[in-house]
């Protein structure tokens, strides 16, 4: 089959061979870059980070947990492809850290295999903090904390405020109820002395 540039350029056969050229220079400017041993390395998904520890050759280990949607996976070692899913990767610097280069990696090779993912107690940034810094910590996990406890702030004094409005409505029916019977009241008021005004006259003409 015969393809004139303009039409070959608006086929669905040049739109896919242009997001696989794309894809492959992703891929080749990743599998070119390469990060210090024990780099801290970061993926952006959307609503959580993944993270992992670049292990040298191209390959990083972490908890696969985040990376299979919160399924539960064992510490594993990947290609960094794999590990990116074709995303911009993000390194995480450290001031002091206690561990660098190859102790980081031994570090996390000890854990390999390990199969306790746990969303908040243990997961991928547990892990490759505790391997720089000794110390576990998940900061993303923290931050969702403070988001849940946002809404729930903001939940509460809605729901607080709705009570309150439904106290004010409810008070200002009570109030009308209350003014159109006192209206009706003193209307009527008016016409009993009214008539009462009307007999006397006929009696005293």
């Amino acid at each position: 089959m015969k393809y004139s540039i303009l039409s070959y350029r608006n086929s669905k056969l040049h739109q896919q061979y242009t997001l696989v050229t794309l894809w492959a220079k992703r891929t080749m400017r990743q599998q070119k870059t390469r990060f210090p041993l024990g780099t801290h390395l970061i993926v952006k998904h959307w609503g959580y980070s993944h993270h992992g520890i670049y292990a040298g050759r191209g390959r990083v280990i972490h908890y696969s947990g985040f990376a299979h949607l919160f399924k539960k996976r064992p510490i594993e070692i990947t290609s960094l492809e794999k590990f990116s899913f074709g995303k911009t990767i993000i390194v995480q610097s450290y001031t002091q850290p206690k561990f660098v280069g190859r102790k980081v990696v031994r570090r996390m090779r000890s854990r390999m295999h390990e199969n306790s993912y746990h969303l908040i107690m243990n997961n991928c940034e547990h892990l490759c903090t505790w391997a720089i810094t000794g110390v576990e910590s998940s900061p993303q996990v923290i931050r969702m904390m403070n988001r849940l406890t946002t809404i729930g702030y903001v939940s509460s004094i809605m729901s607080y405020m709705n009570s309150m409005l439904l106290t004010v409505t409810t008070t200002c029916f009570a109030l009308v109820l209350y003014i159109k019977k006192k209206l009706r009241d003193k209307a009527k008021h008016k016409n009993i002395d009214y008539l009462f005004l009307k007999d006397d006259k006929h009696k005293n003409p």
